[in-house]
């Protein structure tokens, strides 16, 4: 283990938001195991928030260089602790435990650029909570993962990605392609084609069913040319008439990685509502492929693949 020294930025590596919390260790212990997986650095990373120089009374500025001084102090003790937990479960694992002066966003953002993975634990209060996650989903050059507890997926569960057609949907696609095939496991494609909950007891104005075989064949159309790119990965494709959330959520309780898009169709720069209650909800880690991904995703012409449903 490297014990506290900086990890060079130029190095790619897997970086973890730490605050002390459980949750951050559970995303740090994920994400050790991701850096194992494929072979690269963990870097933990703390950062101790500071609007700058206090101007003032010579005991207003000393007593907030004391304060400082103490945010620090918890923060190295943190990312230790997060560091000694890491090495306890992968001694061999190259660790780099650091705290950082400045805004979360940006400086998490900035270790984004270098970065295979951007993990933090699950968005519940504190600097890890869902503003930090809404301003990286859009701000991460990387994907972005919401640890909300560790997978307990067997060998035949699939990574799950969800498609909604929006261009966040295409970069999500590529890089849960990408995943399956990393773990030798199935992609589960899904397309919860209803946002608005239905009165199943009301007599519907609209036939349903007859549009059931359009959404199929038109979400096989958007997924066949990633599937193309991936002749390896077996695709197994799901669609319902229920809310994506929900179906998401039900899906990742055997799932050993949840895929979607930051924005969705509101194609927004953050976390969209869809994506901010999965990453809440879901049973296993979320990964959040956002905006400044999207340019990757272009995929070919569509060709004919064949699926499994």
């Amino acid at each position: 283990m490297a014990g506290s020294e900086a990890s060079p930025h130029g190095e790619r590596s897997v970086v973890v938001g730490v605050d002390g919390s459980r949750h951050c260790l559970d995303a740090a212990v994920w994400a050790a195991r991701e850096a194992d997986r494929r072979g690269l650095r963990l870097r933990l990373v703390e950062v101790v928030e500071w609007q700058g120089v206090v101007a003032g009374h010579p005991e207003a500025v000393r007593a907030a260089a004391q304060v400082r001084s103490e945010l620090r102090s918890i923060a190295r003790r943190d990312v230790d602790r997060t560091a000694a937990h890491v090495d306890a479960l992968l001694p061999d694992m190259p660790v780099s435990a650091e705290v950082c002066d400045g805004v979360p966003v940006d400086v998490l953002g900035e270790a984004s650029e270098h970065a295979a993975l951007l993990a933090i634990g699950r968005p519940v209060g504190g600097w890890g909570g869902t503003l930090l996650g809404v301003a990286l989903a859009g701000r991460s050059a990387c994907p972005l993962v919401f640890v909300n507890e560790l997978p307990d997926a067997g060998p035949d569960d699939p990574v799950v990605v969800g498609v909604d057609g929006s261009p966040d949907s295409d970069a999500a696609l590529e890089v849960a392609f990408a995943e399956a095939r990393d773990r030798n496991v199935y992609l589960r494609v899904l397309h919860a084609w209803s946002d608005v909950p239905l009165d199943a007891c009301a007599d519907p104005a609209v036939e349903f069913g007859d549009f059931a075989s359009g959404v199929r064949a038109s979400v096989y159309e958007r997924v066949a040319p990633y599937a193309r790119r991936h002749p390896d990965v077996e695709v197994r494709h799901s669609t319902t008439r229920d809310h994506p959330e929900r179906a998401l959520r039900e899906l990742s309780a055997n799932a050993h990685l949840v895929v979607i898009g930051a924005g969705g169709r509101s194609g927004g720069l953050g976390l969209g509502q869809v994506s901010r209650r999965i990453v809440t909800t879901a049973r296993c880690p979320v990964m959040v492929v956002g905006p400044r991904m999207r340019a990757g995703a272009t995929a070919p012409a569509p060709q004919d693949v064949r699926v499994a449903d």
